[in-house]
């Protein structure tokens, strides 16, 4: 801050959202992300590309602002994101989508719940759809609908979430010797799943799996979602130290390049 370029005093914010999830984080003719706009006085690019783009689509949102609001901004968006919840019930359970019990359970959390059919070898599969930012209630929810659903058996149906990463940001999230992934299913109990680089389906490169009980699949998905790379642009009027910038890099564990910016004397600053 001590060196920000105060003529702008803005700084822009790149973050990764799932390019499958922007239209939810938009919302219906812009409502929701018109209303951070508003909140927050930042500017919210969602990437243009992926209209017109098939093949590669694009997960990166950038926020221009003041540097609260640009804060504020980026916990709003992943607050507006789907929370999505998927179990298995055993082979002998029967799920009713139309019991008053269901539906009450569907009313009071704020989620909504729908099956697949068993088949063979598997019982039914239950989809449950809220919202992050109503994450707690969700997971209070589901809790309760699978004691109502089986009952003896709740506490050993598998329950899983799925996050879409770009897979150029894989081996950043997963650490150095995957410690990240490994503190993570160590402290919430969850598995947690990359996708090999070398598989065919090219639309499962980038599809994590979260799977286990349904607190340790919320807790590992949110602490996940905390390993997404956030890069933060800004100009500066001064050159900068290198020590200052090497002393910030190595205290606050960030990686911090300084470029020339072309034709103008300031600089700008990416820390990632």
């Amino acid at each position: 801050m001590s060196v920000l370029d105060t003529k702008s005093n803005r700084v822009t914010l790149k973050m990764d959202v799932s390019h499958t999830e922007h239209s939810h984080v938009i919302g219906k003719g812009g409502n929701n992300i018109k209303k951070v706009m508003e909140e927050t006085g930042c500017h919210i690019h969602f990437p243009d590309s992926n209209r017109n783009n098939q093949a590669e689509k694009s997960n990166q949102v950038s926020i221009a602002g003041q540097p609260a609001g640009v804060e504020a901004a980026r916990a709003k968006i992943r607050e507006l994101l789907p929370l999505v919840l998927m179990f298995e019930l055993p082979a002998l359970v029967q799920a009713d989508p139309s019991s008053p019990t269901l539906q009450h359970l569907c009313q009071t959390y704020s989620f909504t719940v729908s099956f697949k059919p068993p088949s063979r070898l598997y019982g039914a599969t239950g989809v449950v759809r809220g919202s992050q930012n109503n994450a707690s209630a969700v997971q209070r929810g589901m809790a309760l609908l699978l004691e109502h659903l089986a009952g003896s058996l709740a506490s050993a149906v598998a329950v899983s979430t799925q996050l879409d990463i770009a897979p150029q940001h894989h081996l950043f999230m997963m650490g150095r010797h995957s410690s990240n992934v490994k503190h993570i299913s160590q402290r919430t109990g969850a598995q947690i799943h990359f996708p090999d680089p070398s598989t065919p389906h090219t639309h499962r490169k980038s599809t994590v799996y979260i799977q286990g009980s349904v607190d340790a699949v919320c807790l590992a998905r949110q602490h996940l979602m905390g390993c997404l790379p956030l890069v933060l642009i800004f100009d500066v009027k001064e050159d900068v130290e290198p020590q200052c910038v090497s002393a910030l890099m190595e205290q606050l564990d960030v990686f911090i390049s300084i470029k020339p910016k072309p034709r103008q004397p300031s600089k700008v600053i990416h820390t990632h």
